[in-house]
């Protein structure tokens, strides 16, 4: 019974991404509840069920991998059933099947649902566009190994405009996180606002540019079918098209904003995933080059993304073999939570500058100590420019090799 207790606690973003979904598909004040759920669910999860450190080994995975792959059929039904909500007809015969087979009747309520509902839907499927679309296609596309895992991957990364992500993110960032040549790593005293445009536009030139790099490797031509980075922009006018034939030009309208609104979020992730942190280029990629985070819910929703530590550590690593990591660099609350208080930023610096400084102070290395100083300068923040934080810390080796957790005092035992 354990045994399954833990595998279902990863069934949680599928459960309640088929909640909101009937939420919405019941229109009116009911999309105002389905993103209330969302935001009940996240923030209170994690104050409700405090940390998750467990570690044990899972004998068997295909259950994990399929509420992954489930979320694909999960977002397009989700997608369908919002879109109806834009439009006039009956695409598909939705409504007249709920009528036909439940006795609910979706028209009515469609001339119910007010704009300020839609809005609240809205809302909610930006949530779920990052939380179940680019967090899943997130580690779907870390199995390189794998084509069925990248195409899936792929097409829910299409939902929030960043199937590039799929090539810059484990191509680049992994490589170059925690650096001024990694475009989604936060330095601190940025603004998350700010971020958003400089992240967003570095991601997607570093990762045609990657793209083209390596098809010129392979002899091969770089506007042709074989760019994953081309194909990736198809799958996104796949789904205008779906939009389009739910609802015309409003349904085209409204998943512009909708996907934008996504990968808004998504860039709030990356913002909060390494902010103030600072590596020499070339260095070994260790735990403390992140910000982890164990709260319960936030890992359990999320496939262990918040364990980010073990995975920058060891990008390769499925979600069910990542480590907690206690004594790594810690958020101090979960990850939605994190969002909502980056999107103030005058709360987020109040609440983050003692973590970096923290930081300095525990975890970094001589090395990197001029790029702190440089950070500090450039923040415009005068805690950072007067702080000598980073030189109160002790003494270590640069090499930590693959041993990083031992060595910088992450041991799990």
């Amino acid at each position: 019974m354990n045994n399954i207790v833990r595998h279902m606690k990863y069934c949680s973003m599928t459960l309640i991404g088929l909640t909101f979904t009937f939420l919405l598909g019941l229109g009116g004040a009911y999309m105002m509840a389905g993103f209330a759920f969302w935001i009940a669910v996240s923030v209170g999860g994690d104050f409700l069920f405090g940390n998750d450190l467990d570690e044990r080994e899972y004998r068997s995975t295909r259950v994990l991998d399929f509420f992954l792959f489930l979320s694909l059929p999960l977002l397009v039904g989700m997608t369908i059933v919002y879109s109806w909500y834009l439009g006039d007809a009956d695409p598909f015969g939705l409504g007249s099947f709920a009528l036909a087979n439940t006795g609910y009747d979706m028209f009515a309520a469609r001339s119910a649902t007010t704009v300020l509902d839609l809005g609240f839907g809205f809302a909610g499927m930006g949530l779920s566009y990052v939380l179940i679309g680019t967090n899943v296609g997130h580690e779907l596309t870390h199995r390189t190994w794998s084509p069925s895992a990248q195409l899936v991957g792929r097409w829910l990364l299409a939902f929030s405009f960043d199937t590039a992500f799929s090539i810059e993110h484990v191509y680049g960032h992994h490589r170059n996180i925690a650096t001024r040549e990694d475009p989604a790593s936060a330095r601190r005293g940025q603004n998350v606002y700010k971020f958003l445009f400089t992240s967003t536009l570095g991601q997607f030139y570093h990762g045609f540019k990657l793209e083209k790099e390596r098809l010129i490797r392979q002899g091969e031509a770089v506007l042709s079918w074989k760019n994953r980075a081309i194909r990736g922009q198809l799958m996104t006018l796949a789904l205008f098209a779906l939009f389009g034939y739910m609802a015309g030009v409003t349904g085209v309208v409204v998943f512009f904003f909708l996907a934008f609104y996504a990968k808004f979020y998504l860039e709030v992730v990356n913002f909060i995933e390494h902010y103030g942190i600072a590596r020499v280029p070339g260095e070994p990629v260790e735990p403390r080059h992140s910000w982890n985070c164990n709260q319960a819910m936030s890992t359990w929703m999320l496939y262990n993304l918040p364990r980010h530590s073990h995975h920058h550590a060891k990008g390769e690593d499925p979600f069910w073999e990542l480590r907690a990591y206690p004594q790594a660099p810690m958020l101090p609350f979960g990850y939605v939570t994190m969002i909502l208080i980056a999107l103030v930023p005058p709360l987020y610096r109040k609440i983050m500058t003692p973590k970096v400084l923290d930081w300095d102070r525990r975890f970094s290395v001589p090395a990197e100590w001029p790029l702190i100083e440089r950070q500090n300068r450039e923040s415009g923040d005068p805690t950072f420019i007067g702080s000598t934080a980073h030189r109160e810390a002790p003494t270590r080796s640069q090499d930590y090799g693959s041993s990083a957790a031992t060595s910088v005092g992450l041991s799990n035992s």
